[in-house]
């Protein structure tokens, strides 16, 4: 069933077996240096062991942002237990980890089809990416007054009026453990391209039993966070992120994780995540069979009690309750009288039972198997007591059907920033709320901050308060007045939305090297999706001097340089950013000029091990590859510097980032043209963050172009290169400074060249060609 040995705790082990056992001498955060910091009180009623592996990173025990061992080990045995092609542990709760899902999907201006009745950290999500949510109506059921699953059909539907969506977020399961359809879903959205993101925050479980509902990873959702902590053995707070198949960026997904999670993560959360992880995978069909066996006999025997009622399998549909997890107990005394509430209040009370959370008709019970047969019978003695000594105190109210989605005026993110105005509820229609207003039964928003308030809506809010049932959401807990986006303090954020088109360009004389004129078949080849997105640019093969070794293969080079600069010029005056894939570098020659036609104050950053600054008298192989950046100066043979027409780049306006192999004629033009350049060696005594800003001080332009060549990575990452150093980024690195580009300039154009097939091992190359692609599909400014 597992690739890996499922019996390791990677993280635990080192912090027990390595750094406690080796009682180290703390000159390191947290404060409480192994406990003997800690209030007494305290420290005696936890005792020390906690203390003992309460550390901070550093190499022995790996780093959760960039994890190269012990944690990297344990998120590939969660990926392997859980069916993933990748796992995240998330130290801030499934909160956290569903923000990051969404984040990692859609941006600002993207439409994501979600539930209506999703949790907050949904909400949080659209409100942090900026998106656009479309609200799909949950089933209801009246006779329970809860909000189950989306039906596949109500999903179809909403897909079919909104075919610009970029993704769709389900639940699965719900609170109550009802699950919808999720595999026709799936098949459903995939139809579309677009990625299936799933709220699987009670679905932990699911993968290591037949009798629950089907895990998303099994049923082919793209990605699923998990509430590791909420129904398995992990500490409050630890939650997974799995994600597989190729629709959401994995760079993108540990970019936006490393954006949101602490820089200081709980080592005794991830110890826990590693220990629980082992734990369902080893024994977990087990623990799952006996507690779906007890919970079982628990429904039954509350079913037997007069005034109670604890619903199962019965309100399976095969729609939006299309199956069902026993080990979570519903239980109403609506019969009784009793609404969910007060019910909760006599289980606390009386019987020191706490509830996981009550509604309106119910208490809502999560058993999982850390029960015991004890606590089982606990709940059984107290319902048998509770019905003979209630008496009936009149009807509890049925709720009525909610309204219709009033219009959306603002999107969450805009209604977020807007001033609010206090008003009085009655006077409040036609303005656009600033709140939500939750009707309960059945836990659904009938109206979220953004949207116009109708006269409908505030009806039914009478209604519901006359009916004394409850109302959630406002800041007046007395329900008389609400906060209101006035028209004049309405914030509406202008998102320009520039398209990428990319280019392909399988050329190789400008190198001399065989391979890079099989980059795009190669990519082709392992993403054949790429072949409806990337246009090819056929390479010009012209007649060539094959005697002159100061220029060689000059008039091809500069042929296929034309075509590319002219398809460049037209791309970016249509207002499209070109993404030019190749390739060797000497194809820079072309986009940058067909840029420099239109934009001619654009800025370039060369991310290269070389610098690509020779001329035919100075560079000491001939190939035109290197001679690039000169000749985009003016400088060099004048068959290279005329294409662009005298639309010369200015040095000032030039940094080349990262080389770490420059020729002594390069120094000597850095150096007489002052050319900005910041080393590899740099950016390491300095850090990545730093020399970025140093680079932001540098190049004193507001667009810029990138032009990256696959060799400014450590080859132990991107082999496939034709001329390898040695040393280099690592692919976090070069994400991250893709995304700080981003955030520092409008970034007009993009080069990624030097993609070599014949180099490459286990794809590792072209893999991160494809991160890259997806990466500046999900970017932009």
């Amino acid at each position: 069933m597992y690739k890996l040995n499922q019996k390791e705790t990677p993280i635990f082990s080192v912090l027990k077996d390595v750094y406690a056992a080796r009682e180290v001498i703390p000159f390191h955060v947290p404060g409480h240096k192994q406990g003997a910091g800690v209030e007494k009180e305290f420290y005696d009623f936890m005792g020390p062991n906690p203390f003992k592996i309460d550390v901070t990173i550093f190499e022995m025990v790996d780093g959760l942002h960039n994890p190269k061992t012990h944690i990297k080990r344990a998120l590939e045995l969660a990926a392997d237990a859980y069916g993933a092609r990748e796992s995240f542990f998330c130290i801030n709760g499934t909160s956290g980890a569903i923000q990051a899902m969404i984040m990692s999907a859609v941006k600002a201006g993207d439409k994501i089809l979600v539930p209506r009745n999703t949790h907050k950290s949904v909400n949080a999500g659209v409100i942090l990416s900026g998106a656009q949510p479309v609200y799909m109506d949950p089933e209801i059921d009246h006779e329970n007054g809860i909000a189950h699953g989306v039906a596949p059909e109500t999903v179809e539907r909403t897909l079919r009026e909104n075919p610009d969506a970029s993704a769709v977020l389900i639940i699965n399961p719900t609170y109550y453990g009802v699950a919808t359809d999720l595999k026709k879903i799936v098949e459903i959205v995939h139809e579309y391209d677009i990625p299936l993101l799933v709220d699987e925050a009670h679905g932990p479980h699911l993968r290591f039993s037949e009798e629950l509902p089907l895990s998303a990873m099994e049923a082919g959702a793209d990605a699923c966070a998990q509430s590791t902590h909420k129904i398995i053995g992990a500490m409050t707070q630890g939650s997974i992120l799995h994600v597989q198949g190729d629709r959401i960026s994995y760079g993108k997904m540990r970019q936006v994780l490393s954006l949101l999670q602490t820089t200081s993560p709980s080592y005794i959360l991830l110890a826990s995540l590693d220990c629980a992880r082992k734990q369902i995978a080893l024994d977990g069909a087990d623990l799952i069979k006996k507690s779906i066996e007890r919970a079982d006999i628990l429904r039954e025997e509350i079913n037997k009690i007069d005034g109670f009622k604890c619903f199962g399998r019965e309100v399976l549909d095969g729609m939006g309750k299309y199956s069902f997890d026993p080990t979570k107990i519903a239980i109403s005394a609506r019969d009784l009288g009793l609404t969910g509430y007060q019910l909760e209040r006599i289980f606390v009370d009386k019987y020191n039972i706490q509830p996981e959370l009550s509604d309106f008709y119910n208490v809502l019970l999560v058993t999982t198997f850390g029960d015991t047969l004890k606590s089982h019978e606990s709940v059984i003695a107290a319902v048998k007591e509770i019905s003979n000594e209630t008496k009936h105190e009149g009807e509890i109210p049925t709720f009525k059907d909610i309204p219709n989605v009033p219009e959306m005026e603002q999107n969450p993110r805009e209604a977020f920033f807007s001033e609010k105005t206090r008003t009085r509820l009655e006077e409040a229609v036609g303005a656009i709320s600033g709140e939500f207003i939750m009707a309960y039964p059945p836990g659904i928003p009938i109206l979220c901050p953004g949207e116009r308030i109708t006269e409908e809506i505030i009806d039914y809010v009478e209604d519901l308060k006359k009916a004394g049932l409850s109302v959630q959401g406002l800041e007046d807990v007395n329900l008389e007045n609400i906060n209101i986006i006035q028209e004049i303090d309405a914030v509406y954020l202008f998102v320009e939305k520039v398209q990428n088109f990319i280019l392909g360009v399988p050329f190789n004389l400008g190198a001399a090297v065989t391979g890079t004129e099989f980059a795009i078949d190669y990519l082709f080849g392992e993403y054949p999706e790429l072949k409806n997105v990337i246009e090819l640019i056929e390479p010009v093969r012209e007649d060539e001097n094959l005697f002159d070794k100061r220029l060689k293969f000059v008039n091809s080079v500069i042929s296929t340089s034309k075509v590319l600069a002219e398809r460049t010029r037209e791309l970016v005056t249509s207002g499209y950013r070109p993404i030019v894939v190749g390739g060797d570098h000497s194809i820079s020659l072309g986009s940058i000029s067909g840029l420099l036609a239109e934009k001619r104050d654009a800025g370039v950053i060369w991310i290269d091990a070389h610098a690509d600054m020779n001329t035919a008298d100075t560079s000491p192989s001939g190939n035109i590859h290197g001679m690039v950046l000169a000749a985009l100066m003016g400088h060099g043979d004048a068959k290279l510097t005329r294409l662009n027409k005298g639309n010369f780049l200015d040095p000032k306006k030039v940094l080349l980032f990262g080389a770490r192999d420059l020729d002594p004629g390069e120094l000597n033009f850095i150096e007489k043209y002052g050319v900005n350049l910041i080393t590899h060696d740099e950016v390491l005594e300095m850090g990545l963050v730093a020399a970025l800003e140093k680079a932001k001080e540098m190049l004193q332009v507001e667009e810029l172009h990138i032009s990256f060549d696959l060799d400014s990575v450590d080859p132990n990452f991107a082999p496939g290169v034709s001329v390898p150093v040695n040393d280099g980024f690592e692919k976090e690195e070069i994400l991250e400074i893709f995304s700080i580009l981003f955030e520092n300039y409008k970034i007009t154009s993009v080069d990624i060249v030097e993609l070599n097939p014949l180099t490459d091992k286990d794809g590792k190359s072209v893999d991160f060609v494809k991160e890259l692609i997806d990466f500046l599909d999900g970017v932009g400014r």
